[in-house]
């Protein structure tokens, strides 16, 4: 058994090598280029893509639809969704997920206080609007002797955020209605 396992381990090299070289060369004539360090938010949000319609509007698909579950046919609150999307976008989204209720941001500098930067990391949990249906975690960063070293985030800032996105999501619930 042992003698068998040593030819076949011989060859997983060359095995790996010709299931990779396809790939590889499919890569090859892409045009790939260096994503900016801190893009502008709608160079996230613009585009046809997954959560957005041919228009590029990420938003949409949130506006119209059943009021039971927040004005969108999604897995979490519609009116928590927006309000969350509306209120960190100016940070660089790296994963929005409606289905899951997951946002991360990545890294963002504000440009005045280029030594410090933050990352997001939202909750949404279900499809009612209530205040524990929405959990932030804020990671904060600064750069000491050119490196950059974690800084504790008070649960204050966090709470800040959860009580922002809810009281947005609020009046979008209030307009909604109104609007009808």
């Amino acid at each position: 058994m042992l003698k068998r396992l040593t030819v076949n381990l011989r060859f997983a090299p060359l095995l790996a090598v010709i299931i990779m070289l396809p790939l590889l060369a499919a890569c090859s004539g892409a045009d790939v280029q260096a994503p900016d360090q801190n893009p502008m938010p709608h160079d996230t949000l613009k585009g046809p893509g997954m959560f957005s319609g041919e228009g590029g509007d990420i938003l949409a698909g949130f506006r119209k639809g059943d009021d039971s579950n927040g004005g969108a046919s999604i897995g979490v609150n519609g009116y928590l969704w927006r309000a969350t999307l509306d209120t960190i976008s100016f940070m660089p989204i790296v994963q929005a997920d409606s289905a899951g209720g997951v946002i991360v941001t990545d890294w963002y500098a504000n440009p005045s206080k280029t030594a410090e930067r933050y990352r997001m990391n939202v909750f949404i949990r279900g499809r009612v609007l209530r205040a524990d249906a929405i959990k932030v975690e804020v990671f904060k960063q600064a750069k000491k002797a050119g490196e950059w070293v974690d800084v504790e985030v008070t649960k204050a800032t966090e709470t800040s955020l959860e009580d922002t996105i809810l009281t947005k999501a609020r009046s979008l619930r209030v307009a909604d209605r109104v609007g009808k």
